[in-house]
This record gives structure tokens, C-alpha cells and sequence, in this order.
């Protein structure tokens, strides 16, 4: 209760504070450089995306956190699995193998692929470096090829060995794109992704107070094991309009039918976990199939097939005047899966698998209108036939109020859905432990309302859950057979007071159960820097500190044998405090930072912290990156 009360006079203060600060949109270069995604092709009420050249945040280099934001936790070193502090939960039908993503930011998806229609020439270079050898870079080049030829390439790596023992990771990752159009009627997106991935897993501290008395004895449960991911994919994605003009010169008159299109991916997955010696005991209390060593591979296939027809194309910002704007789809899905299958001795040279192969077709269906009107709304059910997501569905909408002024707006949303549970919550087959469950489908209702205004964004959701499935303190798949009420609100604002200008972001959590997934009950983020000019504007400045905050609460732990974060509760994290020290600079179209990440850790005083159970955030580091942008 007193942390509502705490909330809610936070909301209030700064509701009031925006008579006298004024809150800002991040700066930006705006440059005619549009990007979109298929979703965004596809549906002309999306809004348009160009490229952002501001200096504010660029200092958060972190691939995860520029997905989720600023609330996470992470093991520790960047490239490792990283969790969402802020429950979002994916309502989406299809088939998935996880409840999440695994490696959010850190893997190219050909399917959410960005195309870029430069005028010539985009390229863009990042690279940071700092204290522990760490070290990231991605560099992409777009390019306009013919008169309505565009393609590119990005390619991204990570590459650290971590501050303590068997924390390392080499990750690696590439992206080709085409986009083309022609003649007037036919076009095609297509796009490929390659991404592995390698993490050496340490499975934590085995004494937490030890190293906390001396961090040189950081010693682990795993000395010799490794996590692997690779995937391959390609995507097709070819689109024709049907138009039927009487007269070449005038495109209004004759008969349009709108749009049809046909998507077609591959995709193959492999996932490895590999320790080179006897299993650890301290990983689930029964007796492995091979007491000599780990090789767990799981190989994934996909192929899908996707027929949709539409009355309307945004075509990069070229749309029609239709009021409205409809879709209907048809979709394939064929999956095989791959599992070890442990009988009798197992050698790497006798390596067999469990085979699990199966079909299913999906239907869906969207309605929307122009959110640029005064009333404005969105509605889409989806229903998935035969194979292992027989029966999922979803169904959902929403609607917006946006005055003529367009100073506030109001969202109305809701969204149900029925899942089948993750795949590796039903089936899993490994050296150290093997499951098969029978689950229930899950059953999820989220209603939320949404705030906007030049001064705040304030966000509400109510969760109405049954059938949940989390991961246990066991560290195995379970199933909540109960209901019970999960409220989510968050706050954001920017505030700024000549040239200083800070950034605000704070959430408040409440679950009604306590065998689910953990999240903290309050977390905030705060960036505070004061903006310089210098030469005649030729030299932009940043400096200040970005401050993460997160209530006391039991975090989740991690599994590496089975990649899952599971509840815990014998360690309880205090009231965790995480500030950074940043200078960020802009010359022309280079950017550059300087930044001392966890500056309290120089206090020899302070315990680590943990934010999942037992990986400490790493001491005080220094880290730089750089940024250059070519358009010619």
C-alpha cells in the first residue's frame, strides 16, 4: 500500500511539474532515410519511421536494452540471455518453442527485418569497447541499387570475455535484404538472417559469501559447459496489386480490388548445450543418461506458407484514401523437431534423435481505420487448425480518441487468448532430466487504457490469468490450475529546465499469486544531463547519469541445462541501485560516448548486486563507443 501511495504521488508531482518544465521529444536530425518492417508495409496505419541521429540515450549500447528498454536483468556480461523486468506477456498465436525470447536483441530476424529507401546511400558503423576486453560491433550498409531497387546488409557481433569465470560470449550475426518493385503492379520483399551465438555458462556462484568477502574466489558450478545457437533463414515475401484501370493516365477510374500477397520462410534452428565433463550434481537430483558428458542438440525446422489479401497497401507511405482498412490470411506451418534420445550408451559417434513432425493452418483477420481521426479503432482474431497449437486463438482490439489538437489521446484495449504451452514446457529430452506434461491450455485476458499527452505517457493493464505456466522452484514446467489478477501501470515522462533535460520512466506490478514468475513490485529509470552547444552548434554535448532503481524482491533464477529462469526463494535482492556516469558527443554525423557503468561499485563497501541469482553485476566499468553515418 505504501508503495501505491508512493506512486501515485510521483504521477501527481510530475502531472503538476509540467506547468513550469517542459517535457521534449528527443532530439533528432531528421533525415529522409524511411524504414519499415513487413508489418509495417502491409498495414498503412502504421506510422513511419525514420532515422534517429540524436545523441540522447545513445549511450545504452546494450542489444537487449535497446528492445526492452531500461528493465532488465541481466547475468552480468553482455551477449547472455537477459530477462524483462516488466511483465508483457506474447498473446500472439503460433507455434514457439520458449515462453520468450531467448536472446532479444542479439539475434537478426529476417522476418522483422528493417528495408530502408534511401535516396543513394545509408551506411552506418557502431563499435564500443571498454574494460574487460568487451566489445561490440555492427556496421549496415543500405543502398538504393536501381530505380526501384533497394538492398542491404547488417552485420552485428559481440564479443567479451566476461569479468568473472565462464561468463564469455562470441555471438555473431548477418542480414541481407532486397526491395523490389516492378513495374506498377508487383513487388517483393525478401530477406535473409544468419546468427550463432556461443555463451560459456557458469551456472553462478556456488558460494555468494565468499566472493563477497574476496572476488577472486569466484568459484562456479560449471567449468566446461557451453550454450550454442544457431539459426538459418530466408524469407519471401512477393505482393501484386489488383488494379484494373479503364485508363492509363487516370489511376482512379477502373475497377481495384486492393492487394494480394504470398509469403513463403524457411527456417532451422540449432540449440546446444555441451559440457566435456561428468555432469554437475548441483542440476536436478536424479541420475543422467550419460555420467561421462553433456551434448543436449535440438534441431528445429519451419516452413511456412502465408496467403493474404487486403484492400490497401501502404507502399512506404504511398496509401490510398480508403476509410478503412481490412486483411484476411490464410496461413501453412509445417515444424519437424529433433531431440536426443538417450537409450543404452551414447556415443558422439551414435548420436540419435526422438522425431516429432507436424502441420497446422491458420486463419486471421484484421479491421482498422486512420488513427489520425478524431475516433479510431483496431480489431483482429486469429484461430490456428490441427498440429501441436490446435485450438489456439486470440481476438482482440482497440479503440482511440485523438482530439483535433493532438496534445492528448486516449486508448481503450483489450486482448484474450487461449495457447498451448511453450513446446520444451511440454516435451524436453536432455542428459540431465527428460519431462513429457500434459497441459492445459493457458487462458489470458488483458484489459488496458492508455494516456498520452505532451507532458506524460501513463500506461494501465489489468491480466486476468488461468491455466498459467511458469517454471517452478524445481527448475521444471508447471502449470497455475487457478485464476488470479495481475495489474501492470507504467509512467513515462521527459522534463526539461533550459539546458537541463532529464527522462523518467517508473513502473508499478502487483500479482495476486505467488506460484508464477517474479517480477519486482516497483522499478524506475532516470536519465539527468544537461544539454551543451558549443562552435556555433558544430559540437553537441550530453552529460549526466542514468539511474535504475528496483524494489526488494525475489528474483528469478537461471537454469542453464534447460535455458529457463525458474522462482526461487532463498535469496531476497535489496533495494538495487545501479547509476551510470555518461558524456555523449555529436560532430556532423558522428556520435561518441565515455561511460562509467555502475559508478557505485567503486564503493568497496557495498555488497554486489545481484540481479539474477548468483551472477554479480560487474564493478565499475569504463566503456566507449562510436558511431558514424554515411549518406553518400
Amino acid at each position: 500500500m505504501h508503495r501505491m501511495r508512493l506512486t501515485i504521488l510521483i504521477i501527481l508531482l510530475i502531472s503538476f511539474a509540467g506547468h513550469e518544465a517542459k517535457a521534449h521529444a528527443p532530439e533528432q536530425d531528421t533525415l529522409m532515410v524511411r524504414w519499415f518492417t513487413q508489418d509495417v508495409f502491409f498495414n498503412p496505419f502504421h506510422e513511419k519511421n525514420l532515422l534517429d541521429t540524436a545523441i540522447s540515450g545513445f549511450q545504452r549500447y546494450d542489444l537487449f536494452e535497446k528492445k526492452h528498454a531500461s528493465f532488465f536483468a541481466g547475468k552480468g556480461n553482455v551477449g547472455h540471455v537477459s530477462r524483462a523486468l516488466f511483465f508483457n506477456p506474447d498473446m500472439n498465436t503460433g507455434f514457439s518453442l520458449f515462453p520468450d525470447d531467448m536472446y532479444a536483441g542479439y539475434l537478426l530476424d529476417f522476418l522483422q527485418q528493417k528495408f530502408y529507401r534511401p535516396e543513394h546511400v545509408f551506411t552506418d558503423i557502431f563499435y564500443v569497447t571498454g574494460s574487460e576486453n568487451r566489445q561490440l560491433f555492427h556496421a549496415k550498409h543500405n543502398q538504393r541499387l536501381g530505380e526501384r531497387i533497394y538492398g542491404g546488409l547488417k552485420y552485428q557481433t559481440v564479443n567479451s570475455p566476461g569479468a568473472y569465470s565462464r561468463l564469455a560470449s562470441r555471438n555473431a550475426a548477418i542480414s541481407l535484404w532486397i526491395d523490389l518493385q516492378a513495374g506498377d503492379n508487383y513487388g517483393l520483399l525478401g530477406s535473409f538472417s544468419l546468427n550463432r551465438l556461443i555463451n560459456r555458462e557458469s551456472g553462478g556462484l556456488i558460494n555468494h559469501v565468499n566472493f563477497e568477502e574476496d572476488a577472486a574466489r569466484d568459484s562456479v558450478f560449471l567449468y566446461n559447459a557451453e550454450s550454442r545457437y544457431r539459426d538459418i533463414g530466408f524469407n519471401i515475401h512477393q505482393y501484386y496489386y489488383l488494379n484494373f484501370n479503364n485508363n492509363d493516365d487516370d489511376e482512379k477510374s477502373g475497377l481495384n480490388l486492393g492487394v494480394i500477397r504470398h509469403q513463403f520462410y524457411y527456417k532451422r534452428r540449432a540449440l546446444v548445450f555441451d559440457e566435456s565433463t561428468a555432469p554437475s550434481a548441483a542440476f536436478y537430483d536424479q541420475n543422467p543418461a550419460n555420467p561421462l558428458f553433456t551434448f543436449d542438440s535440438t534441431l528445429v525446422y519451419e516452413v511456412g506458407n502465408k496467403i493474404a489479401w487486403s484492400n490497401r497497401l501502404s507502399n512506404g507511405g504511398q496509401e490510398s484514401n480508403l476509410p478503412l482498412f481490412f486483411e484476411l490470411s490464410v496461413n501453412h506451418k509445417l515444424v519437424r523437431i529433433y531431440q536426443p534420445l538417450y537409450v543404452g550408451e551414447i556415443s558422439e559417434d551414435d548420436y540419435r534423435f526422438k522425431k516429432n513432425r507436424f502441420a497446422q493452418l491458420g486463419y486471421g483477420m484484421r479491421l482498422g481505420s486512420d488513427p489520425q481521426r478524431l475516433f479510431s479503432f483496431d480489431a483482429f482474431a486469429n484461430y490456428l487448425a490441427g498440429g501441436y497449437n490446435d485450438g489456439d486463438m486470440d481476438i482482440g482490439g482497440r479503440l482511440t480518441l485523438r482530439p483535433v489538437s493532438h496534445f492528448f489521446r486516449t486508448t481503450f484495449s483489450g486482448h484474450y487468448a487461449e495457447k498451448e504451452a511453450p513446446w520444451f514446457y511440454h516435451h524436453f529430452r536432455g542428459n540431465y532430466i527428460s519431462w513429457y506434461n500434459d497441459f492445459n491450455k493457458s487462458r489470458t485476458l488483458r484489459l488496458g487504457v492508455n494516456f498520452m499527452s505532451g507532458l506524460f505517457d501513463l500506461e494501465g493493464n489489468y491480466y486476468l490469468m488461468n491455466r498459467a505456466f511458469y517454471m517452478d522452484a524445481d527448475a521444471l514446467p508447471a502449470q497455475n490450475n487457478d485464476s488470479f489478477s495481475l495489474f501492470t501501470a507504467a509512467l513515462s515522462t521527459n522534463i526539461d529546465y533550459r539546458a537541463f533535460r532529464s527522462k523518467h520512466q517508473l513502473i508499478y506490478q502487483f500479482a495476486g499469486e505467488d506460484s508464477f514468475e517474479r517480477f519486482p513490485a516497483f522499478a524506475s529509470f532516470h536519465s539527468l544531463y544537461a544539454d551543451f552547444r558549443l562552435f556555433d552548434n558544430a559540437l553537441q554535448l550530453n552529460t549526466g547519469f542514468d539511474v535504475r532503481y528496483n524494489a526488494p524482491y525475489k528474483p528469478m533464477a537461471y537454469m542453464p541445462v534447460v535455458r529457463q529462469f525458474y522462482i526461487q526463494d532463498d535469496f531476497e535482492s535489496g533495494h538495487d541501485l545501479i547509476v551510470d556516469v555518461f558524456v555523449n558527443a555529436r560532430i556532423s554525423r558522428t556520435r561518441l560516448f565515455v561511460k562509467f557503468e555502475h559508478f557505485l561499485g567503486l564503493l568497496t563497501d557495498r555488497p554486489p548486486v545481484y540481479q539474477i541469482p548468483f551472477f554479480p553485476v560487474p564493478e565499475a566499468t569504463l566503456m566507449f563507443g562510436i558511431s558514424w553515418m554515411f549518406f553518400d
